[in-house]
């Protein structure tokens, strides 16, 4: 395969021999070191192919053979550039396109955000710029494992974070949870500590010593897997104390105490059908607005619809073009009736019941009660669950350190 590359770029030919010392002809090519390949008998001549730089070689052979070479066939890039030798600018401009797209691949143009509710996009995009990560930075100035570990170390309620680099593009996933993160996440001897008031369901230790059991009520901070291990001799006396991270699955059961409230009186948008399109393209993040119809109207609302420009979908270019809507209203007082207010208040119950379940939490009950009272719609109540309410907290020298004794004191 890399021969057949460097012989097309170098170029070469097919040539047919004709005489009657074919042999003689192939010997001697031989022994002047002439590469000729793909050797082949047509009918009473010979054909085979030689690279274009030695066809002048073939000369002096020929004539001490009494061969007549001739060329049937050009192949390769010198051949073809000679044949379009007319359209300069064409090939250059090509050239110049492969060279500018070989340095844009050197640089990250997109990045996008997966798998979040809480933290949107934008906030996220907003976080890793002030960690000097945007579009436009060089791929070899990025680090994938320091984004995920800056990014969970400023969101504790990120449990999972993974980014790669895929082409031009930087690719975050993130999930959110509750849950606190894994043992491996710790390196420094730790307990395990509740986070609130709970009652222990489970508890399976892997590595510590538990504190507590199964049915035991515990508070915020109380201990639940300790991180030090009491290593006892012979005679039941405290040897020493081993220190861990410590390891464990526990499910508490534990509550939410729910309350969210919402005036009954609201502005409604109504809009007049009265709308204005504008057009805008980016170049390397810089808008250029070929028309900008925003205060257009005394109230409207904006929709903009952007794309980026991609060759394949990892190769992104700094290339942006989109529109810009802009719909006019008038705003509406009205009053929300209490049938329409309640399934408002219950679907907001819902979205909150599932993030909860997103976040590994188990809903076990809930008495929660929607109400009307002085013009707002009021929902409060109490939601029992249960989840892995626990965090870890370090392991301090006064708990673990061994104050030897005297005997003869």
């Amino acid at each position: 395969m890399w021969r057949k590359l460097v012989n097309w770029l170098r170029g070469y030919l097919a040539v047919q021999i004709k005489g009657n010392a074919p042999e003689r002809f192939i010997n001697l090519c031989y022994n002047k070191k002439i590469l000729i390949w793909n050797l082949k008998r047509v009918e009473e001549d010979y054909r085979f192919y030689i690279q274009a730089k030695n066809y002048k070689k073939l000369k002096p052979i020929a004539k001490k053979t009494g061969m007549i070479p001739r060329i049937k066939e050009k192949t390769g890039l010198p051949f073809y550039l000679h044949r379009y030798r007319t359209r300069k600018a064409f090939f250059a401009g090509l050239l110049l396109c492969c060279i500018l797209v070989y340095i844009m691949s050197l640089f990250i143009w997109d990045i996008q955000i997966l798998g979040g509710s809480k933290y949107t996009p934008e906030a996220m995009i907003k976080f890793l710029k002030e960690n000097e990560i945007y579009t436009g930075i060089q791929k070899k100035k990025v680090d994938c494992q320091e984004i995920e570990d800056e990014i969970r170390l400023a969101y504790n309620d990120i449990g999972w974070v993974s980014a790669e680099i895929k082409g031009t593009r930087l690719i975050i996933k993130i999930t959110e949870t509750n849950m606190p993160a894994p043992a491996r996440g710790v390196r420094e001897p730790s307990h395990m500590v509740a986070s609130k008031n709970a009652i222990i369901v489970s508890i399976i230790t892997r590595a510590g010593t538990p504190a507590v059991k199964s049915g035991d009520v515990v508070k915020k901070g109380d201990i639940l897997v300790s991180g030090i291990v009491t290593v006892k001799g012979d005679f039941d006396e405290i040897f020493k104390n081993e220190l861990v991270v410590a390891d464990a699955t526990i499910s508490c059961k534990s509550f939410y105490d729910y309350a969210d409230n919402f005036s009954m009186n609201y502005i409604d948008k109504e809009f007049t059908g009265e709308k204005k399109v504008g057009y805008y393209f980016s170049v390397l993040g810089k808008k250029i607005f070929l028309h900008n119809p925003s205060h257009s109207y005394d109230r409207y609302d904006i929709i903009v619809n952007e794309n980026t420009l991609h060759v394949t979908e990892t190769f992104y270019l700094p290339f942006r073009y989109g529109t810009i809507t802009v719909r006019e209203y008038n705003e509406k007082k009205r009053t929300y009736t209490e049938e329409k207010a309640k399934e408002i208040a219950n679907k907001k119950l819902q979205r909150y019941l599932k993030r909860l379940t997103d976040n590994g939490v188990t809903i076990l009950d809930h008495n929660i009660e929607i109400t009307i009272e002085n013009n707002s719609c009021i929902t409060q109540g109490r939601i029992i669950v249960e989840e892995p309410a626990w965090e870890y907290q370090k392991v301090q020298d006064s708990e673990w350190r061994i104050e030897q004794t005297d005997e003869y004191n």
